[in-house]
């Protein structure tokens, strides 16, 4: 068996390689959707992450992944985390069980450094100022929009390495209400149920979800209970003027077994989250769109069982207040104007359940002014350009600015971009705290300067796109926790470059096939030593299958190659196992209205580890039924 395995990890990996090569260059999901042509009848794609306003994408001169409600469904990704694994220059890395930690890499840069956003709304981060991706279902999600690089120009702090939308789904216009139930059974004594319903009536539409998750995981301790829902309402006053309200919540417990030398069988977090936001949205006139956002949002979390003598028992509390005010100005029909206000003030308090005291107590307020402007100079050839300045309570403040250009070749339809754009990032409550390990002197925001530039090249013939994108960041004044001391400590400056390349090819309608591979250097330049888990080499790809009407196969993979990460027994950086991982899923409508599903993760039973200490999951076999009316 191990031989077989290891056999088709090298087929693999080779047919990836050979994939990404023989394509020329190329990106799985490039900087943008071709175009309408004589031999491309597809509707360009529509984005709103890279420019805060519905812009094709290929006129945004970003690098643009978007995960669709289709490929969600194909390959059933249950959490974000999951769907987040096959974007090319995200690498992501989680303590080896669902519920964990789960750490998001863009392009090299830290977890920190890339803001999450639900429906434009930021996210607020706990106190590594990181997000839950790990316990964020995608059971009532349109699609995912991941933005990387540089987009402190409109969003501020915490987007040095881009920013992740999930933009939920809407009832608005639907000719009669849809609703939906499932349930999934599984490996490692897994259950998952949910039912949602989205609609309209009138002025008024709808959408609505429910969902539980029970794990009892594979390890000792590393169970995992989840229930949430969530709910968006919308309301036409009239033709111009439109009313939203967004809620969200969910509680969940998750065991947190330790690394493989610990094995702490008490440890558990218990997490609960809720937000609400109103929104309202005044077409003031045909060319002016005037949007006011308001939301509030609390995160709490309790930590016990712990044994650890350098970990204690605790209750940890996050509420964050977001205002924003945005206006988007078309100008002329080639020249769209944005700019906007932003508040956001955030709280956060822990006590030290074990020692009986509150050993953090922290509020910031950041409050910002933005500008954008988008132009087609002329046909095919786009400029943007933007200006934020941020202003801190606590930290230095901060100017940042982007300009992009993106211009379509006639006759071939190439498609040149570049960017370049400056950003950075305030440190995060666990940087400063001590009783963290944090260090309070980091009184810096890091800082960085980033830039790309790239080629997409669509062969309408072969139904076939393949680009590539070479990009480069350099941070300053970044700081990263050190094993030794114990400490979060300043190691100055820091530099993360590569390329991205991939393709897609539908040879006919029933076969869908997709391959990305990024190149990636990330180093600590003072220390002269590479940053830890920034594989050098990643790649994904998969095959989608319809071999006869209603039954859809899909088989992915993802291949990560030369890490490095902290030794849990000496604290030393060394190198981490290469691993292949394979997911295989089916679709079945045997019916109009029922689904049946199933999918095989770790196809191969390979033995690996994202964070080194931390196996992941063995092979899991998950199966259940979808029932729509």
């Amino acid at each position: 068996m191990t031989s077989i395995k290891k056999a088709l990890r090298s087929a693999l990996g080779t047919a990836g390689i050979a994939i990404t090569i023989t394509q020329s260059l190329i990106s799985a999901e490039p900087p943008a959707e071709t175009p309408p042509t004589k031999d491309n009848n597809q509707l360009p794609q529509v984005v709103v992450t890279a420019t805060k306003t519905e812009t094709e994408a290929w006129k945004t001169a970003s690098s643009v992944t978007v995960i669709n409600r289709e490929e969600i469904e194909r390959e059933h990704y249950r959490m974000l985390a999951d769907a987040l694994r096959r974007v090319p220059g995200l690498t992501l890395a989680d303590r080896g069980a669902p519920g964990t930690l789960a750490t998001v890499l863009m392009r090299g840069t830290k977890s920190e450094h890339t803001a999450v956003l639900v429906d434009g709304r930021p996210v607020p981060m706990n106190l590594a100022g990181t997000f839950n991706l790990e316990t964020t279902p995608l059971d009532n999600i349109e699609r995912i929009e991941v933005l990387r690089g540089p987009a402190s120009s409109l969003y501020g702090g915490k987007t040095i390495g881009g920013v992740i939308n999930v933009i939920t789904r809407s009832g608005r216009g639907l000719a009669k209400p849809q609703t939906t139930a499932f349930f999934e059974a599984g490996s490692y004594g897994s259950f998952r149920e949910g039912i949602s319903t989205l609609g309209s009536s009138g002025d008024v539409d709808w959408a609505f979800d429910f969902n539980r998750t029970d794990l009892q995981g594979q390890r000792v301790n590393s169970q995992f209970q989840q229930t949430g829902g969530a709910g968006r309402l919308g309301y036409q006053v009239s033709e111009t003027l439109r009313l939203e309200l967004d809620a969200r919540h969910y509680e969940s417990i998750v065991g947190n077994p330790g690394n493989t030398l610990s094995n702490d069988n008490d440890d558990q977090t218990r997490t609960e989250y809720f937000s609400i936001s109103p929104r309202v949205v005044w077409d003031t006139t045909e060319n002016w769109r005037q949007t006011l956002t308001y939301s509030f949002s609390t995160f709490r979390q309790v930590a016990t069982g712990f044994t650890s003598p350098y970990l204690v028992n605790n209750r940890i509390t996050v509420q964050t207040h977001f205002l924003e005010y945005m206006n988007e100005i078309k100008a002329t029909d080639w020249w769209t104007l944005t700019a906007g206000l932003w508040l956001q003030d955030q709280g956060y308090e822990r006590f030290n359940d074990t020692d009986g005291i509150r050993d953090i107590a922290q509020n910031g307020t950041n409050w910002a002014v933005y500008a954008q402007s988008q132009m087609e100079v002329v046909k095919g050839l786009n400029l943007i350009a933007g200006l934020r300045h941020d202003s801190y309570s606590d930290f230095e403040d901060a100017t940042t600015w982007r300009g992009g250009v993106s211009y379509r070749v006639p006759v071939t339809e190439t498609l040149l971009h570049a960017n370049y754009g400056t950003a950075f990032s305030p440190p995060s409550p666990q940087d400063l705290a001590p009783a963290l390990s944090g260090n309070a002197l980091l009184v810096k925001p890091e800082r960085s300067r980033g830039f790309e530039f790239g080629i997409e090249q669509p062969i309408p013939a072969a139904k076939a796109r393949v680009s590539a994108t070479f990009f480069q960041n350099d941070l300053e004044d970044t700081h990263q926790y050190d094993m030794i001391s114990g400490v979060v400590q300043p190691i100055g400056e820091a530099r993360t470059r590569g390329v991205e390349l991939g393709a897609d090819w539908q040879p006919c309608k029933e076969v869908t096939v997709y391959a990305s591979y990024t190149y990636l250097d990330a180093d600590d330049l003072s220390g002269n030593v590479r940053l830890v888990r920034r594989p050098r080499h990643s790649m994904a790809g998969g095959i989608a299958v319809t071999p006869v009407e209603d039954v859809t196969v899909s088989l992915s993979a993802v291949y990560v190659v030369d890490r490095e990460d902290f030794d849990p027994a000496t604290f030393a950086q060394t190198d981490l196992e290469d691993y292949l991982v394979a997911r295989l899923s089916m679709n079945w409508r045997v019916h109009a209205n029922v689904e049946l599903f199933a999918r095989i993760e770790n196809l191969f039973g390979e033995s690996y580890e994202e964070v080194a200490g931390f196996p992941a999951y063995d092979t899991g076999v998950y199966a259940g039924v979808k029932v729509r009316f």
